[in-house]
């Protein structure tokens, strides 16, 4: 609640001052593990303690900090609340290692596996502009680390393996 609630007073501040024009939409991810947000916001009551069943366990809070903020916060950008699985969240770790360059812990993945289901649900579309807020680094959990990544492949050190590797999968 309070990462969120942040975020959304900086742009407040910002439109407040002039430099920006409109306040970005916000969008709150959790894992469908623990999703007290989600169930709040998708059933229009008032959060209550909810289960902490998540590999991300630096968002398995099952009564986050300062609720009505963060609810507030989305709402008032006209962004929404949405869940994840853990499944997606690992996949997203992986994503980001290969293409970005990036070593997420979980719950600093979760954003990037919101992204993508909020692509593949409309909720934003492949034209908007969007930043994703990576929280956390992946030494912080390497177990899940280690679930994210594929068995590295082993090959002879020699030039000829690794040439007829990569003819093998397409690269070369």
């Amino acid at each position: 609640g309070c990462s969120i609630s942040g975020v959304y007073k900086g742009f407040y501040d910002l439109k407040q001052i002039g430099l920006i024009e409109n306040i970005p939409k916000i969008l709150g991810v959790q894992s469908s593990g623990c999703a007290p947000f989600v169930i709040a916001y998708e059933n229009d009551v008032p959060l209550v303690e909810a289960e902490e069943n998540t590999l991300a366990d630096s968002i398995a809070v099952g009564i986050p900090r300062n609720p009505i903020k963060a609810m507030n916060s989305v709402k008032k950008s006209d962004g929404v609340y949405l869940s994840v699985e853990d499944k997606d969240i690992l996949d997203s770790m992986g994503l980001l290692g290969r293409l970005e360059g990036i070593f997420a812990e979980p719950a600093g993945a979760t954003s990037l596996a919101g992204l993508r289901k909020a692509l593949t649900t409309g909720i934003i579309k492949p034209v908007e502009s969007v930043t994703i807020i990576i929280t956390g680094n992946g030494l912080k959990d390497p177990v899940n680390a280690q679930k994210a990544i594929k068995e590295p492949i082993i090959l002879e050190p020699k030039l000829s393996a690794l040439n007829d590797y990569l003819n093998k999968i397409g690269v070369n």
